[in-house]
């Protein structure tokens, strides 16, 4: 049986590192049908080097030169790639950083442990990363089954805390999500400043996370962090954002959560 494979890589400013992005990808033993740059007003030549690559390229324009990670913008520059696959015969959508390198099995493993444990969205792990829980599901290497994903829309919601959105949505009606002990490699380390600690402030909240969970990542950004200000922004985000998803997102959230912390406790004692 013959597994269609789309992708969407959102992309600003990447030029140095997107060509091997898509390398690994066009590399993949499961090949994707289709690649699409969403080039979101680089400066640099980023669309140039993606359709060199053999991407279609989506060029947009903003007027605004703040950094798209974390926001609802992110989530309108994605579904903008997205936009492209939805009339496409796919079977799995992949949504993949503009710096991720993947190894040539990374889609046809995780595809075929999605098919056989009947998961809706999936990642792999990225080297050098720890993630644990339901909701922890990666938002770059991600795969979603694409079938699914059109009976809810085939797009992010235009709001904070989207990514962990859809494995929300997932859960709530009765689905799997999954991380699969699949590495793949990032060409820039993973990292938090002022702006993303307010970003994700605000997606927390939108979320509907427990107080218990939110005293914990407030916990764990000042103890990890040099810059003490991101706790501060962290905080600031989360008390200013007054918009949330509906109930039974933020239901599912607090159930898993709760999950979470009772496994841990028995796990201390």
């Amino acid at each position: 049986m013959r597994v269609r494979v789309g992708v969407v890589v959102p992309a600003r400013n990447e030029a140095k590192t997107i060509k091997y992005t898509l390398r690994s990808l066009f590399r993949q033993e499961l090949k994707p049908e289709i690649v699409v740059v969403v080039d979101d007003a680089s400066s640099d030549g980023t669309a140039e080097v993606a359709e060199r690559e053999g991407a279609v390229v989506v060029r947009l324009k903003r007027g605004f030169q703040a950094s798209a990670t974390g926001t609802p913008y992110l989530a309108y520059v994605v579904n903008k790639g997205l936009s492209v696959l939805k009339n496409l015969d796919l079977d799995f959508v992949v949504i993949s950083g503009a710096e991720a390198v993947y190894p040539s099995n990374y889609l046809g493993e995780i595809v075929n442990r999605m098919v056989k444990e009947r998961v809706v969205v999936a990642s792999g792990v990225a080297a050098g990363e720890k993630t644990r829980g339901s909701l922890a599901v990666r938002g770059s290497g991600r795969l979603i089954n694409a079938i699914w994903f059109k009976k809810i829309g085939f797009a992010y919601p235009l709001a904070y805390g989207f990514e962990t959105w859809l494995l929300a949505k997932a859960l709530s009606q009765g689905l799997k999500v999954a991380v699969y002990p699949v590495k793949f490699y990032l060409l820039r380390k993973t990292s938090m400043n002022v702006q993303k600690a307010y970003f994700y402030g605000k997606g927390v909240r939108a979320l509907g996370y427990s107080i218990f969970f939110v005293l914990g990542r407030a916990f764990t950004l000042f103890m990890s962090s040099k810059d003490k200000n991101i706790l501060a922004y962290f905080i600031k985000g989360y008390i200013e954002n007054g918009l949330t998803y509906d109930e039974e997102i933020r239901k599912i959230v607090v159930h898993l959560q709760a999950k979470r912390l009772l496994s841990l406790r028995y796990h201390v004692t």
